[in-house]
């Protein structure tokens, strides 16, 4: 491992250890975001980052910043998170993403009760990543889902789903065996074909389903002691890529059937914590469907934070000083956006990429106008602000330096060979 962000060690005062916290959280603005909601509840946050580049490692609120040279899944990875805690005197590990999860529960036990890890429990980590498990769940609760079954089943047995589809991932977290992509669709047969060949060695981790039109809605939820604290919930508007990724930009809201379905499935596997339940929802027909389970911080969670759900810190509250958690107000219609991927969205809509199915396409002017938009103040930016703004500089240089490598220019244009050069 080598510091970031360098840690002095005569910084540490006598106080509480529990509330110092190693937050595992990668270089996004979804990191970024875990660590100032931690740290402006008054937390001293340890940050562990991919690279130098992570944008919590140039944020104020983090007291120091780390890169841990191992894989994630080799012995490795765990010794030096074990020499980081120690050397931090750290109360709790508190980890973002699902691969970290997946690793830090099968060590519980290396760790705790000393120091406090903020992952599910195995049995329902693994029943809520596999989202076969899920979509019979679904069916036996009465929870909307669409009409679906394994692809290396669907292959010897096409009549048993009509077109248009989309394909996913059944279990990500399992060695080997992912899509290449988050989401693929097929309108027909030679389409079916070509999703097929890219999967068919793994055909039986891949779930197949009819397509239901909509935009994506994801809700997150405190459970605590088998109940929701508290719930915020947004709609992604641009996603990258545009067939299925990462919400670029969303709009908070509340869609009260959805939250009670999210709320129904959670306590069904006894999930405790924090968690996200994403569905599509489609506003012309009020209608919806379950997609998955994601026991993590999700995609929105500035957008969440911003609008009130402090969602990180009420985390840490619920193990520690559970009398003290309080619900807030959170804010309906505000809308907030990553920089770059945004602008990636751009590119993505101007220069074609595929879009799901029904969808229709924006012109190029429109596109960039529509871009242009949202930089103005009613957009919020995921990484800026004022009392913090080194991370947000990191992420505009980081996204500038992609569009020249993409051989565009900063609205999305095509950039000469000369120009490049």
């Amino acid at each position: 491992m080598y510091a970031v962000k360098p840690f002095i060690k005569e910084t540490i005062k006598e106080h509480d250890r529990r509330r110092r916290v190693l937050a595992i959280v990668g270089d996004t603005q979804v990191g970024l975001w875990v660590v100032r909601n931690l740290a402006m509840n008054g937390l001293t946050v340890h940050s562990i980052v991919k690279s130098k580049h992570g944008q919590p490692a140039h944020s104020r609120y983090s007291t120091s910043a780390w890169v841990i040279e191992s894989p994630t899944y080799s012995p490795g990875f765990i010794d030096e998170i074990k020499e980081l805690v120690k050397l931090l005197d750290v109360g709790s590990i508190m980890p973002v993403a699902e691969a970290y999860h997946n690793v830090f529960i099968d060590v519980r036990d290396q760790f705790e009760p000393d120091v406090h890890l903020f992952s599910p429990a195995r049995k329902v980590f693994d029943k809520a990543t596999d989202k076969d498990y899920m979509h019979d769940l679904c069916q036996k609760l009465g929870v909307p889902v669409a009409k679906g079954m394994l692809l290396d089943q669907f292959m010897s047995d096409k009549d048993a789903l009509k077109f248009p589809l989309v394909f996913r991932t059944r279990r990500q977290n399992i060695q080997g065996g992912q899509a290449p992509w988050k989401a693929a669709y097929a309108e027909d047969e030679a389409q079916l074909q070509t999703v097929y060949n890219q999967v068919r060695d793994c055909a039986d981790n891949i779930i197949v389903q009819e397509y239901c039109p909509g935009a994506e809605d994801h809700v997150q939820v405190m459970m605590y002691k088998g109940e929701p604290f508290m719930v915020g919930d947004y709609i992604g508007e641009h996603h990258m890529p545009l067939a299925g990724g990462v919400t670029t930009q969303r709009i908070s809201c509340r869609h009260q059937p959805l939250i009670d379905d999210a709320v129904k499935l959670f306590k069904a596997i006894g999930y405790e914590g924090l968690g996200g339940v994403q569905f599509h929802y489609d506003p012309e027909t009020d209608k919806y469907i379950f997609l998955e389970i994601n026991p993590r911080f999700i995609g929105g969670t500035p957008t969440l934070i911003m609008a009130g759900f402090n969602t990180s810190f009420l985390f840490w509250q619920s193990h520690f000083e559970p009398e003290k958690m309080k619900k807030t107000k959170y804010r309906l219609g505000l809308r907030s956006r990553i920089l770059g991927g945004d602008a990636n969205w751009m590119i993505g809509m101007i220069r074609g990429d595929q879009l799901p199915p029904g969808q229709t396409r924006l012109g190029k002017i429109e596109t960039i106008l529509k871009f242009l938009w949202n930089c103005f103040p009613w957009t919020k930016d995921d990484a800026f602000m004022l009392r913090d703004p080194k991370p947000f500089m990191v992420d505009f240089f980081q996204m500038a330096k992609k569009l020249g490598a993409q051989g565009h220019d900063i609205i999305g244009n095509p950039v000469s060979q000369d120009r490049k050069h």
